[in-house]
């Protein structure tokens, strides 16, 4: 491939304003990019986050290139974190402090013909309020890198997750391998709603309790699980669009009048039983943070299809996808 040199003229931009995003106050400064040399299509870029709160999560590094002619600004998508000498698609801001991002320009723009070019680094909380009242949703699911990945696994009141790769499902942590989602696997299984809450798996308002909340444990802050009732109001406030996104099939779940252009996008991943994977692609199934009420080893869900979506209910053995809310819990 044919590559020119060129020069990076760099800004750097804390996140922008959005009326249906909220966002805190981390910005970045003191952006410095350089061209590899020899020169191999890729740009290291240096940043430095400030006013990140160390109990927050969600954040994630977004980089944009402006035409210096036209002033268009595009996103690229060929970035990577550089974290103890290696590269990772994981763009989440841990911490306050220097870092560094590694951009292959030439994957993103093919020939690099530009003399000159604007840089800028951002971070952007990626959650999204879909009716007034409602929660901020979150826009990917637990251990997605972006939101048509499927992410992790969990059964109900696992906190662990688990990742399919080949043939098995592997802990998030990479501890164990070839997991069973089992009744004998998930200690939630069996009990009734007394008995979760004597031993602490369930609050006295009957939903998981912090340290059973997978989306508590994984990304911290107020991050938590949705309640039954929260996925009953995102049916009733929403449109929802059976869809496929790059290759992906799901549903847009957009809102409506003052909302109409937010949306979310839950991709169809299907659940896990035993050890094996059952209809990724064709069912989704998300967790909420409340147990059956009549039948004990079983927790409410948001279970869907081509053309069919509902609240309904699930053994709490199945390994299930987790869709984070933040706020306004009823």
């Amino acid at each position: 491939m044919k590559t020119s040199r060129f020069n990076l003229i760099l800004t750097a931009f804390a996140a922008f304003l959005h009326p249906f995003f909220a966002f805190a106050d981390p910005v970045v400064t003191d952006v410095v990019a350089k061209q590899r040399y020899p020169w191999n299509g890729k740009v290291d870029i240096a940043c430095t986050v400030s006013g990140f709160e160390e109990t927050s999560s969600g954040w994630k590094f977004f980089v944009k290139v402006v035409d210096p002619d036209s002033g268009d600004a595009t996103t690229v998508s060929h970035v990577r974190s550089l974290r103890d000498g290696s590269e990772s698609g994981d763009l989440t801001v841990g911490s306050n402090g220097n870092h560094h991002l590694v951009w292959d320009a030439s994957a993103d723009l093919g020939e690099v013909v530009c003399s000159n070019m604007v840089v800028r680094v951002e971070v952007i909380e990626r959650k999204v309020q879909l009716w007034e009242g409602g929660p901020y949703w979150a826009e990917t699911n637990i251990g997605a890198e972006k939101p048509e990945d499927y992410g992790l696994y969990f059964w109900w009141g696992d906190t662990m997750g688990y990742r399919r790769e080949g043939s098995a499902w592997v802990a998030s942590d990479g501890s164990s391998s070839n997991f069973s989602f089992s009744e004998g696997n998930a200690p939630t299984y069996g009990k009734d709603n007394s008995t979760l809450q004597s031993e602490g798996w369930i609050t006295s308002a009957g939903v998981l309790a912090p340290e059973h909340d997978a989306a508590h444990v994984h990304w911290g802050g107020s991050w938590r699980m949705p309640t039954k009732d929260e996925f009953s109001a995102l049916l009733g406030n929403c449109n929802l669009t059976w869809t496929t996104r790059n290759g992906v099939n799901g549903y847009v779940v957009r809102g409506r009048g003052a909302y109409s252009s937010a949306s979310i996008f839950l991709p169809a991943a299907g659940y896990g039983d035993g050890r094996y994977s059952y209809l990724a692609g064709s069912y989704g199934n998300y967790w909420s943070s409340v147990p059956y009420e009549s039948n004990s080893g079983r927790a409410w869900d948001l279970r869907f299809g081509p053309g069919d979506y509902g609240a309904n209910d699930h053994s709490c053995s199945n390994g299930q996808s987790v869709r984070p809310v933040q706020g306004f819990a009823q």
